[in-house]
C-alpha cells in the first residue's frame, strides 16, 4: 500500500515559489489530499539541506526537500538520493523527463516504485551529447521504468518514437491556493496599470529569450500600433542581459515605450490584477514544454492566441477554447488579433469553454488518473 511519495525535480537550478505556479507543489498537494505524505526535491545552491513544510492536509503533509546538488548540464544530480536508505523511505519515486541523468540512476536504484513524468518533446540542444545518452543509457532505462507519463500529446508522441511503451497523457493540472487569494491591491502594480485603462490589453508572461520568440511579440506591437495606436502591451518576466538588452534596444528605437506596461516579477497573488487587466494573451513560443500561463489565462478569463508548442496542442482547441496559429506570420497573428478583438461572440465563446477545461486540468484529477494506472 502506496503511503509516501517523492517527487524530483531534476534541473540543476533554483525555482521560486512566489512568483511561479510550480507544477511539483500542484501535484504533490493533490497527493496530500488523497492520504499520502509527499516530499518534493528542489535543487538549491546551499550545501545544507532545508526542510519546509509548505501544505497540510489533516494528518498528511508537504514538504520541500531543499537540496544541493551536482551539475551536469541543466542536469542535477543529488548523490544523497541515491543511497538506498533514502529510497527506501518512499513508496513511490516520480521523476521529471527521461534524459535527465538521475531518471537513468533511479531506473537501476528502485525500478520497482519509479514512475516517468515527462515535459520535453525535442532533444537536447547538444546532439553529441543526446546521442550518446540514448545509445548508452536509454535501452536499459526503457525496461526498468514502471511506468511513462507525458506532460503532453507532444510529448507523449515524442517519448514513443524514443521506444517508449503505453505512454499515458496526463497534462498538467493548475494550483489555484495564491493565485486567487486577492489579498490586497500592490500600489505599485496599480499606479502602472493606469496607463492601460480604456485600452485594448495584449499580455505577455514569462521568460524574454528568443526560445519564447521575443522579437516576433515586439514585432507585432509594432505593426498593430500602425493600426490602433489604442493598443497596449503588457509584459511579465525578465531573461538573460544580452537578450533583455537586445529587446529594449528594439523598444526604444521603435518608439515603444509608451506602448508597454513591463514588470519584471510577479508575485502568484498579485497575478490576478494583471489578467484582469488584459483582452488577450499572446503565447508566440517556438518551443514550451507546456506553459503555465495557458492555464492561468483561461482560469482569468483572458483568451489564448498560441503558436503550437506542449501546451497548447494539449488544452486548445481551435476557434472554441482558444485560437492556435502554426505559423510566425506578423500579419496573420494581428488579424487574429483584431478578429479576437472585434468579434464579442467569439469572445463569449471561448471563455465559456476555456472555462470547462480549466475545471477539468486539476491536480486532483491528474493525482487520481496516474494513481489509478499504478493501482493496475
Amino acid at each position: 500500500m502506496l503511503s509516501k511519495v517523492l517527487y524530483i525535480r531534476n534541473f540543476a537550478n533554483k525555482v521560486n515559489p512566489k512568483s511561479y505556479n510550480l507544477q511539483e507543489i500542484g501535484f504533490g498537494k493533490a497527493l496530500i489530499k488523497k492520504g499520502f505524505d509527499c516530499d518534493v526535491i528542489y535543487f538549491d545552491n546551499n550545501n545544507k539541506l532545508k526542510i519546509e513544510e509548505v501544505f497540510q492536509f489533516r494528518n498528511n503533509k508537504l514538504r520541500i526537500l531543499w537540496m544541493n546538488g551536482m551539475k551536469f548540464l541543466n542536469n542535477g544530480i543529488f548523490t544523497k538520493v541515491l543511497r538506498k536508505k533514502f529510497l527506501d523511505e518512499y513508496d513511490l519515486i516520480i521523476t521529471t523527463e527521461y534524459n535527465q541523468i538521475m531518471t537513468f540512476f533511479l531506473s537501476n536504484l528502485c525500478p520497482e516504485k519509479l514512475v516517468l513524468y515527462h515535459g520535453p518533446y525535442g532533444d537536447n540542444s547538444n546532439k553529441k551529447i543526446q546521442l550518446l545518452y540514448d545509445s548508452f543509457f536509454l535501452p536499459r532505462m526503457r525496461k526498468n521504468i514502471k511506468l511513462n507519463f507525458s506532460k503532453s500529446d507532444l510529448a507523449n508522441n515524442y517519448l514513443m518514437k524514443k521506444g517508449f511503451k503505453d505512454v499515458i497523457t496526463l497534462g498538467v493540472g493548475l494550483d489555484t491556493e495564491h493565485i486567487d487569494e486577492r489579498i490586497n491591491l500592490n500600489k505599485e502594480i496599480e499606479s502602472k496599470l493606469e496607463k492601460v485603462k480604456d485600452k485594448k490589453v495584449l499580455l505577455y508572461i514569462g521568460v524574454l529569450e528568443e526560445r519564447r520568440n521575443i522579437s516576433f511579440l515586439l514585432n507585432i506591437l509594432k505593426n498593430i500600433l500602425t493600426l490602433n495606436n489604442e493598443i497596449r502591451l503588457i509584459i511579465v518576466g525578465t531573461g538573460r542581459e544580452d537578450d533583455t538588452k537586445k529587446y529594449w534596444n528594439f523598444i526604444k528605437s521603435n518608439n515603444l515605450e509608451e506602448s508597454i506596461i513591463y514588470f519584471d516579477k510577479i508575485e502568484q497573488r498579485d497575478l490576478w490584477r494583471i489578467y484582469e487587466s488584459s483582452d488577450v494573451m499572446l503565447f508566440p513560443t517556438n518551443y514550451d514544454i507546456f506553459g503555465m500561463v495557458l492555464l492561468e489565462s483561461m482560469h482569468f478569463q483572458v483568451p489564448i492566441i498560441s503558436s503550437v508548442n506542449g501546451g497548447s496542442s494539449t488544452l486548445i482547441q481551435h476557434n472554441i477554447n482558444g485560437l492556435i496559429i502554426d505559423k510566425f506570420d506578423v500579419s496573420l497573428w494581428i488579424s487574429e488579433i483584431q478578429r479576437l478583438l472585434n468579434d464579442s461572440g467569439l469572445i463569449a465563446q471561448i471563455k465559456q469553454a476555456a472555462a470547462e477545461t480549466v475545471r477539468e486540468a486539476t491536480w486532483d484529477h491528474i493525482a487520481e488518473r496516474m494513481l489509478m494506472q499504478i493501482k493496475h
